[in-house]
């Protein structure tokens, strides 16, 4: 009957599905840098383990003792100190695999105050954190040096990348809200991101793929042909950086919330530790 050969058409799709992403390794990214390990990182009940020392890349982060005959494990940072151990009840706990000690990273870097996120699309987890040091150039009252701090934080993502946009031959647009340091665009390769700092990282929130004309996003002066996450609202003038690596050149001015570009002009930059203040947007 057609009824089951449906049945059976969704039942071989899913299990093809499901062990394709049973075959797809878990990566492991901490302020962007991949964590490279002997043991590959695996998930069990919704929990990601990785080899105890991989934690120690993360900032402060320390194995301080392993007791190998209680099974006990201390981790410290300079401000806490967390003690682990073996039990098989617990989300939180420890496991031994073929030897070798994994750990729950997402319970143990959120318990340090890191930012963790899991990517679906690409089976990675994602670890952020930043000095102190960083937090607080995020949060000072230069506005040039927050938003610096903001665009070179580590950025985390579980949106699907777009991908096939035209070539920006070394060139990008800086985006921020006036007098804002928290949230920016990133346009690039003909692909528009749009980022929100919170906690460590500044959070990938929506992109849209240039080039469209149906769906117009008047940031980007074009249209948007595909997009994913959640586009955002717009409510005062953006101030820009247009910037090209290849010159060493940037260009400065706003869009106003019509769409209007207005350039204001122009200055030396080579990379984003160059970043400078434009004059004509009030200060917060």
């Amino acid at each position: 009957m057609k009824w089951k050969s449906f049945i059976l058409t969704c039942s071989v799709m899913l299990f093809i599905v499901s062990s394709a992403q049973a075959a797809t390794p878990v990566s492991v990214l901490i302020n962007e840098r991949p964590v490279e390990t002997d043991v590959a990182p695996f998930v069990k009940d919704g929990t990601t383990f990785v080899p105890l020392r991989s934690i120690e890349q993360i900032e402060g982060i320390s194995v301080k003792s392993w007791n190998n005959k209680t099974k006990t494990l201390v981790i410290v940072d300079p401000t806490k100190s967390m003690t682990f151990s073996v039990n098989q009840k617990q989300s939180e706990s420890m496991l031994i695999k073929n030897g070798r000690v994994m750990v729950p990273i997402r319970f143990i870097a959120e318990n340090f105050n890191s930012d963790v996120a899991w990517d679906a699309h690409t089976r990675t987890v994602q670890v952020a954190k930043i000095s102190e040091q960083t937090k607080a150039n995020l949060n000072s009252d230069d506005l040039t040096k927050s938003r610096l701090a903001a665009i070179t934080i580590p950025a985390i993502t579980t949106l699907k990348e777009l991908t096939g946009g035209q070539s920006s031959g070394g060139r990008f647009k800086l985006l921020f809200p006036e007098g804002e340091s928290k949230a920016f665009f990133y346009i690039s390769d003909g692909i528009a991101g749009y980022y929100e700092v919170k906690g460590n990282a500044a959070w990938h929130k929506w992109s849209g793929k240039i080039g469209g004309n149906n769906n117009k996003f008047w940031v980007t002066n074009s249209g948007i042909s595909s997009e994913v996450g959640q586009r955002p609202k717009i409510t005062d003038r953006l101030f820009f950086y247009y910037v090209s690596t290849h010159a060493g050149l940037s260009q400065y001015g706003y869009i106003t919330t019509k769409g209007k570009e207005t350039v204001l002009g122009s200055k030396d930059m080579n990379n984003l530790e160059e970043l400078y203040p434009i004059k004509e947007e009030i200060k917060r």
